[in-house]
């Protein structure tokens, strides 16, 4: 990751916020914007963190470092329109399931079929261990608060989700 903090020909570095002295470093660094999921290097391009809500965006800028195309990933959306382009509220079920563990409520409050909502959260508990893995491989420390708020969101969400199915993931 460092070497995103680093301009390929020239190796100016900005990792530090000090700045030597050329004109085009100072010009660099009081122009560069607060980011966090976005490389710098990509942020060279113009794309900022809010740009990520947008697929395509995501496509570019994160996805294909890694080899993966947008539509092989989970993105969630915060607006759902739909074919005639009426905004759709977002079925929480997930968050619903989390809050009271039982998949009979999910039938009758978010009208999902049982065996429909299993597979759905089913689906969802392996997204979170996804993500959980790739935090842990990412980050340095094993005892980083998300690394660890994720490990635990996983092994709750799949307590609950075996209490329903007898399975565990």
């Amino acid at each position: 990751m460092e070497q995103e903090y680093q301009l390929p020909l020239s190796r100016i570095d900005f990792t530090h916020k000090e700045c030597d002295n050329s004109e085009l470093t100072f010009h660099l660094m009081k122009s560069t914007k607060s980011i966090a999921s976005v490389s710098p290097f990509t942020c060279l391009s113009g794309i900022v963190d809010e740009d990520l809500f947008d697929a395509d965006n995501v496509n570019e800028a994160v996805l294909r470092t890694i080899g993966v195309n947008v539509r092989n990933a989970p993105l969630c959306w915060l607006e759902k329109y739909d074919n005639q382009g009426r905004r759709m509220p977002l079925n929480a079920y997930a968050l619903d399931f989390f809050k009271h563990g039982s998949l009979v409520a999910l039938k009758t409050d978010n009208w999902l079929n049982e065996g429909d909502a299993y597979n759905l959260l089913k689906d969802f508990s392996l997204l979170i261990k996804a993500i959980r893995t790739s935090l842990g491989e990412i980050c340095d420390d094993p005892n980083d608060n998300v690394v660890l708020a994720f490990q635990q969101l996983s092994e709750s969400y799949s307590a609950k989700l075996a209490a329903q199915g007898g399975h565990t993931w």
